[in-house]
C-alpha cells in the first residue's frame, strides 16, 4: 500500500568474467562430429567436467540434456572465474550467490556479489587504527545486483557498487566503513547507502544511512514510486555459533506524503551450515501492519565444490562466536533491495503536462458525416477518469460553430486499465461549403 516502503534510466555497472579454456580435439572413427551421437556427446560432456549430466545426455530428452548441460557450463565458468580472480587480485576475491525464499508473497530472490581487493589501506594513507597492519585490514571493491519481486509481482534488478574498508579492533572484533550507489534497472531508481559495520565477540551489528539520488518515477498503472531514505539501525546477539536473535529499527523520511515514519522488526536466526541460513522474523513498529517473516537462505561461494561440503553444525555451542575469527572480505550483504514508496499518479498532472492528446481517429470527412473524437493518455489510467471534449475551428479555413459543427460539450471516459476513450459526433450538413473544405480541431479537460 501506498505509504509503506517496498523492497523496488536503463544504466549501471554488471558482474563481468572473461574466460578462455579449450578443449581436447574430437574426431570419430569415420571422421564424424562428436556430438553426433548421443555417445560421444556424453564423452565429450565428460571432458568439460559434466559427468553430472551424463545419464541425462545418453537419455531421448534433448532439451534436458540442454538445460543441464547449460546449467552445469555456467557454474564451472562461475567456479573458474573464482579461481582466476584469487590469482589476479588475491585471496580476499570472491564471488558469492545467495538465493533466498520466503513464503509470504515475496517468493524468490537471487543475490550474486563480487568482492575484488584493492590497494592495502596503508598504500592509501590511511593511519593504522586499532593496531589494523598488514593482514588485520581489508579494502575492497564490491559490485552486485539483487533480482526479486515485488508485491505486485514486478520483477527488479537492484544493482549495487562501491568499496568498503575492514579493519581489527582487537583479536575477536572488527569494524567496517562502506559506501555503495544502489541503482533499479528497471524503473531508474538510484541512493547512495553509506554504512558502518562491526563483528566481535558476542555478535553483529550494523548502522546505514541512506539518500536517494533520484525523484518520482512511472511505477505500476496509474502509480508513481520513489526510492526511500532514512536511518537504519540493527544487531545480532549470538546465542550460540548458530543461533542468533536480530532486531532493527528505521527511520523512513517519507511515506508517499511526505511524512517520515518509524518500522522495526525482531527475529531470530539458525544457520546450522555455513552455507544454509533460516531467519523468522515479525514487525510491528510504526504505521504499518504486523507482520511475519519466515527466508530460508542458500548461500554457496562460486568454486567452492573442489574443497568439498562443510561440516554441518547444527545448534553450535555457546560462545563459539567469540573463537572464530571475523572474516575481514566478506560483502555487504544488508544492501540488497530498494525500498521505494507509491503514491496515485495525478491525472491533473498529465493533462496539464500536454502527455494527454485529443485527436480524430481519421484525418478527412465529409460534411454531415459521423466522426470519431477520441482521447489517449501515455500509460494506463487507474481508476475511470472522465473528460469533456469539444469541436472548436481550426487552420486557415476555419469551421463555423452552428454551420458546420454543434457547439456542445462532449462526455468521454477512459476506463481503469486502459488509455484511451471515444465518443461519436455528428456534424452538420452544410452544402454550401467550399471546395477546398474547412478545417476542425478537437480540445478535452478533465470533467469537473
Amino acid at each position: 500500500p501506498a505509504g509503506q516502503p517496498r523492497g523496488g534510466g536503463r544504466a549501471g555497472l554488471f558482474l563481468a568474467a572473461s574466460l578462455v579454456f579449450s578443449a581436447p580435439a574430437w574426431a570419430g572413427a569415420d571422421g564424424d562430429s562428436p556430438l553426433s551421437s548421443w555417445d560421444s556427446a556424453a564423452g565429450f560432456a565428460g571432458s568439460l567436467g559434466l559427468e553430472t549430466c551424463a545419464a541425462v545426455l545418453e537419455s531421448a530428452d534433448r532439451w534436458a540434456a540442454a538445460d543441464c548441460a547449460a546449467d552445469r557450463a555456467f557454474s564451472l565458468a562461475l567456479g573458474l572465474a573464482q579461481g582466476q580472480g584469487k590469482v589476479l587480485f588475491g585471496e580476499g576475491f570472491s564471488l558469492t550467490h545467495r538465493m533466498s525464499w520466503s513464503p509470504f508473497g515475496e517468493g524468490l530472490a537471487g543475490d550474486v556479489d563480487m568482492v575484488v581487493p584493492l590497494a592495502s589501506p596503508a598504500a592509501l594513507g590511511f593511519a593504522e587504527i586499532g593496531g589494523a597492519g598488514a593482514g588485520n585490514s581489508a579494502f575492497f571493491a564490491q559490485q552486485g545486483v539483487t533480482r526479486w519481486s515485488d508485491g505486485h509481482g514486478f520483477r527488479r534488478n537492484d544493482a549495487r557498487y562501491g568499496a568498503a574498508w575492514r579493519f581489527m579492533l582487537s583479536e575477536a572484533d572488527a569494524l567496517g566503513v562502506s559506501a555503495l550507489m544502489q541503482e533499479n534497472l528497471e524503473r531508474g531508481h538510484r541512493r547512495l547507502v553509506t554504512g558502518v559495520d562491526y563483528e566481535g565477540r558476542w555478535g553483529r551489528g550494523w548502522a546505514q544511512h541512506l539518500l536517494p539520488t533520484t525523484g518520482w518515477q512511472p511505477g505500476r498503472t496509474g502509480y508513481l514510486e520513489r526510492a526511500v531514505g532514512g536511518t537504519r539501525l540493527g544487531f545480532g546477539l549470538d546465542a550460540t555459533s548458530t543461533v542468533s536473535l536480530e532486531a532493527s529499527l528505521s527511520r523512513w523520511q517519507d511515506d508517499g506524503s511526505g511524512q517520515p515514519f518509524m518500522d522495526g522488526r525482531l527475529g531470530a536466526a539458525w544457520k546450522p551450515h555455513p552455507w544454509l541460513a533460516l531467519r523468522a522474523g515479525w514487525g510491528g513498529i510504526g504505521p504499518a501492519e504486523d507482520t511475519g517473516s519466515l527466508q530460508l537462505t542458500l548461500s554457496v561461494p562460486f568454486g567452492s565444490g573442489a574443497r568439498g561440503l562443510p561440516a554441518w553444525q547444527g545448534l553450535g555451542v555457546a560462545g563459539g562466536a567469540a573463537q572464530s575469527a571475523p572474516d575481514l572480505w566478506r560483502p555487504i550483504e544488508n544492501v540488497d533491495r530498494i525500498q521505494t514508496v507509491e503514491r496515485v499518479r495525478p491525472v491533473e498532472d498529465l493533462v496539464a503536462s500536454g502527455a494527454v492528446t485529443a485527436r480524430f481517429t481519421q484525418e478527412t470527412f465529409a460534411t454531415g458525416s459521423r466522426i470519431v473524437l477520441e482521447v489517449a493518455f501515455p500509460e494506463p489510467v487507474a481508476g475511470d477518469v472522465r473528460l469533456i471534449a469539444r469541436l472548436v475551428p481550426g487552420g486557415d479555413n476555419p469551421a463555423v460553430a452552428g454551420v458546420d459543427y454543434v457547439d456542445q460539450p462532449y462526455a468521454i471516459t477512459v476506463r481503469d486499465g486502459t488509455t484511451t476513450g471515444q465518443v461519436e459526433v455528428q456534424l452538420l450538413f452544410n452544402p454550401d461549403i467550399e471546395a477546398e473544405g474547412r478545417t476542425l480541431s478537437v480540445e478535452a479537460r478533465l470533467a469537473s
